[in-house]
């Protein structure tokens, strides 16, 4: 009796420790903070948000070939919010613009801009074939979200179906399944189901990564990119147009898009600080901060969100127009993101020197 008593404590000790296993983080953690942050940020942001990219951006494709085959009015309104939807998920993913997208240049092949309009308009006026093997070779400039953007929505935002041309409606199909195939390699990249995937470059960091060889060096790669997007629309996005008071100069002018544009790329921020997507969230750097300078992540977050909160002094006025009639608070944006920026570069900077030690 004693001894199957034994027997059975061992069964269940067994179990009970088994299912502690399946349940935990993978063994590459090593039961450290840093090691279940690596784990989760290509679980709870990276992933969800690339996959999202592509499966927005199909929908984008099967709505302009609704258009297409049914030119009126409703189904081009119905691709033009596809296209917001796309660009929104796009927009949120350059508060971690590192890895595939930079290596194999799918960030400017998707959202080079301005676009060349120019040129858009000889080649649409052009004999030159329009297939998707002729829209993958073509200038930046010349595809992605903003070509398709310039067919859908034309100068001034104003484009009826009833104006888009068949030469046009051949141009729109192309660009936007390339852009489609764009987001699926994207998405296949990071994906860890498929060989080589980034994914494992993140979660071995400092433990067998050819990419980040020390977990800090993820880290840095991480707060660069958050810091990065910060000087991209304070300092260029809205200053580029601003300084020229050209609002042709605006990443989004066609669909008087970019204020969204920039107040996502900051909500990309924040949840690249706090590892998350669309309300799936995990082990993130803030939680690292707040460990040992609870009053930093305080600052962080709340810098961020005064970033993004301070595009509402614009009380819906597009870009477009802010440029000339509402500089100051242009201006007053700027700065925010700019505070912002410089707390990342120096105290986030400084803290991930500190204190992430493989």
């Amino acid at each position: 009796m004693k001894t199957k008593i034994i027997t059975l404590f061992c069964i269940v000790a067994i179990a009970v420790v088994s299912c502690s296993k399946k349940d935990s983080k993978p063994a590459n953690t090593d039961g450290t903070l840093e090691g279940l942050v690596l784990a989760d940020f290509p679980t709870n942001l990276a992933n969800p948000n690339y996959l999202d990219i592509e499966t927005k951006a199909g929908i984008m494709k099967d709505a302009a070939a609704t258009f297409i085959a049914t030119p009126n009015d409703a189904n081009l309104k119905a691709t033009q919010e596809a296209w917001k939807n796309t660009r929104a998920a796009w927009e949120s993913c350059e508060g971690y613009l590192f890895g595939p997208v930079e290596d194999f240049n799918y960030d400017p092949t998707m959202d080079d801009w301005p676009v060349n309009k120019t040129d858009l308009d000889s080649l649409l006026s052009s004999k030159n074939p329009l297939a998707v093997t002729d829209i993958d070779p073509l200038e930046t400039t010349l595809k992605g979200f903003h070509a398709i953007e310039y067919i859908i929505y034309g100068v001034g935002g104003t484009k009826k179906a009833a104006q888009i041309t068949d030469r046009q409606k051949t141009y729109l199909s192309s660009l936007t399944q390339s852009l489609y195939n764009t987001t699926r390699q994207l998405q296949s990249s990071w994906d860890p189901s498929t060989s080589g995937n980034f994914s494992a470059q993140v979660t071995t960091a400092g433990k067998g990564s050819t990419r980040f060889s020390t977990r800090q060096d993820f880290f840095k790669a991480l707060v660069g990119s958050m810091a990065d997007i910060c000087n991209e629309v304070a300092d260029e996005k809205m200053q580029t147009p601003l300084a020229a008071q050209d609002s042709t100069l605006d990443e989004s002018s066609f669909s008087h898009n970019s204020v969204t544009d920039f107040t996502n790329n900051i909500k990309g921020v924040l949840n690249a600080y706090l590892s998350t997507y669309n309300g799936t969230s995990g082990h993130s750097l803030s939680e690292l901060v707040k460990v040992k300078n609870i009053s930093l992540d305080a600052k962080i977050q709340s810098q961020i969100n005064a970033a993004v909160a301070s595009f509402s002094l614009l009380n819906g006025i597009t870009y477009e127009k802010a440029i000339y009639a509402n500089k100051d608070k242009v201006t007053q944006i700027q700065t925010a993101i700019r505070t912002l920026k410089a707390t990342l570069e120096g105290d986030l900077s400084d803290f991930v020197e500190a204190n992430i030690k493989d």
